[in-house]
């Protein structure tokens, strides 16, 4: 038998900000925002197949929109999308009352220099770093508590 160390937390991946759901019956829905298509729909198929109603989008201009008025209970943020806008889309989510029940996740890559520090200033409530765990943000979203 192997054993799997744990993710290191501080580097890999963090939660910072447990945001509660919006309320107990809302339909879980995420948004995954990623340069890569093959990754952005395999991660909203497991996401789908966790009980979610997940889409994909590569579009920027979409993400915002997507916000406005779908107002999904989490995004999943490729961290090279938000920079093309420097993060504007997060920072206005981050700071729009509508959005407080919204967690806001940055998806960056093994060795990118993005630090949690920084993801915690633009606005993200989390960080994955790729291979992102997806089944552990799912846990996560399944037990976020109503407020």
């Amino acid at each position: 038998m192997t054993r799997r160390p744990p993710h290191d937390h501080e580097i890999q991946f963090g939660l910072w900000n447990r945001k509660r759901a919006a309320h107990a019956d809302a339909r879980k829905t995420v948004v995954v925002a990623h340069a890569s298509t093959a990754v952005g729909e395999a991660t909203a198929l497991l996401l789908s197949l966790e009980g979610f109603s997940a889409v994909h989008t590569r579009d920027v201009d979409c993400i915002e929109t997507m916000l406005r008025y779908w107002k999904p209970e989490a995004i999943f943020v490729d961290t090279r999308l938000g920079r093309l806008s420097d993060f504007r889309f997060v920072r206005a989510a981050a700071g729009n009352p509508t959005f407080r029940s919204t967690l806001i996740f940055a998806m960056t890559s093994a060795v990118s220099d993005e630090s949690a520090e920084t993801m915690k200033e633009i606005g993200f409530d989390g960080l994955c770093r790729k291979p992102c765990p997806v089944w552990v943000l799912a846990e996560i979203l399944k037990a976020r508590v109503p407020r």
